[in-house]
């Protein structure tokens, strides 16, 4: 009889999969069950000019269909625009040449725990009323309106209407023996009675899922023949299952929220990629905006304005190569495609939303994840270090928030890095086919940013360091003919056209020293945000250059450099960083390895200054304790706990005092105290970046860097 073959590393493998089949199914069904059943059904309208209003959102047969938002708590606009942007019907409601003046309603019921007396207040910019039990509710700007409500259900109508400006909309409650004003909760809110039943029954049914997930987890760990074999294959598939959860708590982050933040036209570059990809798809010709329209025959130029932005619409379009948009008007025409198209004449490049745009770039990051984690190994980092630097990859909000962004940075940083992990191949094995590969991937990295330039050169210069000189002539050859076949596209087109913008490109923008400084600065788009943890990312690059991995600062330096020659210094955009964030992340996992083995003042004292209190800062101010005044401004800004003397001393007693301890009196139980309480910061870290992640909205519309 012949014995069957076993591939112990095959099971592993199998084993971890279908783990992290279970574990991403487990927090599908977690999320799913975690949309309220409560909340206000919305009527969303638009005001037109004979004062009626008009349904944003409608079903087939044309009848108004209402959106359950869960809260009436929109401090920020952004929420609002949204579901205009990202929902309008041009054939049905005209051409938005600015933002449409709001006409809402929504209708339902309010659950009032106890009976007593309720302090309410509306805060809101334009028109807006409430009735409950079909009363007038009178609330005063800056006072509470009193209302004696009965537990139990009542009848709650909102009407609000704004038509310039930005919309503000907020109703506040006090219950009974609470001091403090806040927004109504959405679990009092609800269409109806059977709201109520069917958020209770999610309720059990989330709980009846977590303690499912925990006994399942009891059980594995307990003894038996085939659970100490499913338990042992997970053990030894550990780094593996651990990237895998990584690549989960990463692909939650990037989708929360991210059609809303960034915001919407923040920067229009967005578009920019969109729309040229759709018109070469759909019409066989890339017109999109341009930051040039004097160098385009005035013939191919359009100007309109777009819910209130001005654009002017050029073709054919040169300013940026073709690849990433292409991507982009895709993944647009499947969305747009799913959601029924535009009838024939209308301009469909405006059907690219951001809901289906920044899918792309979402993608790419997750792919950067796993990149990140590879390409780590092969500049020798322990797994640890590895998995740490793929988790600073994907859990650091600068990074989430850029990564939403329909740049072609995003593609250009998995070019960059698929490049450099097959040239680390061909130094070791010298196959011709991994330098054929890296020329590809140069070539195509020419395709998708002017910018690309510098994938070539810091491919030449590795395979040159090493002494592979064939191989780095090929991978040269193989790019320069991609690339002309770039200028070929050009040439199809209409190749005056295209060297009348790249002079532009090369004559307008002016190069300066500054940009070096300005690419030290903490950014997504232009607004100073996360500096702290951007700063880290730097301190942990400054440390790779003292150690081993000093060799990944390659990549960051010619970079830099290449994009320091070509990047206007007057704007010079947070998304330029995308391509060296890699490398700056898997030097963080270098330094945050050194760090846990170490637990010592000097490594962790720069980490806890930095990346440790920039997601304290932000994770608090999501919910401020107070307000102050601020001399020379009318203003009052709002106060968190982070921003306390008593939250500096409480952190300095954890980020320095066990330190300093073990630095005056080095014993066995400082040692552990110090290394316990550096697991800490380290969870403290992890924690706040995704409860900033969580806030987001909220966070970059109130805060301005770390103001």
């Amino acid at each position: 009889m012949i014995e069957p073959r076993m591939n112990p590393d095959r099971d592993v493998r199998r084993t971890v999969f279908m783990t992290l089949l279970v574990v991403a199914a487990f927090v599908l069904a977690l999320v799913v069950l975690g949309r309220p059943a409560t909340g206000l059904p919305g009527y969303y309208g638009v005001r037109d000019a004979g004062a009626g209003v008009v349904p944003l959102l409608v079903d087939e047969r044309g009848r108004p269909v209402p959106r359950i938002d869960p809260r009436i708590d929109f401090p920020f606009p952004q929420r609002l625009d949204a579901v205009y942007i990202y929902n309008w019907d041009i054939p049905r409601l005209g051409f938005p040449e600015s933002m449409p003046p709001y006409a809402i309603a929504w209708r339902g019921v309010l659950r009032v725990p106890e009976s007593g007396v309720h302090g309410f207040q509306l805060v809101a910019r334009g028109e807006a009323q409430v009735r409950i039990d079909g009363r007038t509710l009178e609330s005063l700007p800056g006072a509470a309106a009193e209302r004696h409500l009965d537990a139990g259900l009542h009848p709650i109508e909102i009407d609000y209407a704004v038509t310039e400006g930005d919309a503000r909309l907020r109703l506040l409650w006090r219950p009974p023996g609470e001091k403090k004003m806040q927004p109504v909760p959405g679990r009092y809110l609800g269409a109806d009675a059977d709201a109520f039943v069917r958020e209770r029954t999610r309720a059990w049914s989330r709980t009846a899922l977590v303690l499912l997930a925990i006994a399942a987890a009891i059980a594995l760990v307990l003894p038996g023949s085939r659970r100490s074999v499913l338990a042992g294959r997970l053990l030894s598939g550990g780094p593996r299952l651990a990237l895998g959860l990584i690549l989960l708590l990463a692909a939650l982050l990037r989708f929360h929220d991210y059609a809303l933040v960034p915001f919407h036209h923040e920067t229009a570059d967005e578009y920019q990629h969109a729309w040229e990809g759709w018109n070469l798809l759909h019409e066989g010709t890339p017109a999109s905006w341009s930051a040039f329209p004097d160098r385009y025959p005035q013939e191919r130029v359009r100007e309109f304005r777009w819910f209130g932005d001005p654009y002017a619409l050029v073709w054919p379009y040169f300013d940026h190569p073709p690849l990433f948009s292409v991507l982009v008007g895709l993944v647009a025409s499947i969305g747009a495609a799913l959601r029924g198209g535009m009838p024939a004449g209308g301009p469909g490049y405006l059907l690219c939303t951001l809901p289906m745009m920044r899918l792309v770039p979402i993608a790419l990051s997750l792919l950067g994840v796993v990149l990140v984690h590879r390409l780590a190994r092969a500049y020798g980092a322990p797994e640890r270090a590895a998995l740490l630097g793929a988790l600073c990859y994907a859990t650091m909000p600068i990074l989430v928030l850029g990564h939403r962004l329909v740049k072609a940075e995003n593609l250009l940083a998995v070019l960059l890095m698929g490049a450099i992990l097959l040239v680390e191949r061909h130094k070791r094995t010298g196959r011709t086919a991994d330098a054929v590969l890296a020329g590809l991937l140069c070539g195509l990295a020419l395709w998708t940013k002017a910018t690309g330039v510098a994938v070539i050169a810091i491919v030449v210069a590795l395979m040159a360091a090493a002494r592979r000189y064939r191989g780095a002539a090929l991978a040269s050859a193989i790019a320069a003919g991609i690339g002309l076949l770039y200028l070929g596209y050009a040439w199809l087109y209409d190749w005056s056209t295209f060297t009348a913008v790249i002079h532009a490109q090369a004559t307008t923008k002016w190069a300066s020293l500054d940009s070096f400084l300005d690419l030290l600065a903490g950014k997504v788009v232009v607004k100073p945000f996360g500096r702290g943890w951007y700063l880290f990312l730097l301190l942990a690059a400054a440390y790779a250059a003292l150690r081993r991995p000093r060799a990944l600062l390659v990549p960051v330096a010619i970079y830099v450099m290449i994009l320091a020659m070509t990047a206007d210094f007057r704007v010079v955009y947070g998304w330029y960083r995308l391509p060296i964030a890699p490398f700056l992340c898997i030097a963080a996992g270098f330094y945050l390895h050194e760090m846990l083995e170490k637990a010592d003042l000097y490594r962790v004292f720069p980490f806890a200054a930095t990346a440790v209190v920039t997601g304290l800062l932000y994770a608090f101010a999501i919910d401020p304790i107070a307000t102050a005044s601020v001399p020379g401004s009318a203003r009052p800004v709002t106060i968190s706990v982070a921003q306390t003397q008593a939250a500096v001393v409480l952190f300095s007693l954890f980020a320095i005092g066990p330190y300093l301890l073990r630095l005056v009196h080095d014993r066995d139980w400082t040692r552990r105290l110090a290394r316990g309480v550096t697991w800490g910061l380290l969870a403290v870290f992890v924690v706040t970046c995704v409860s900033s992640v969580g806030g987001l909205v909220e966070i970059y519309a109130r805060t301005s860097g770390l103001r």
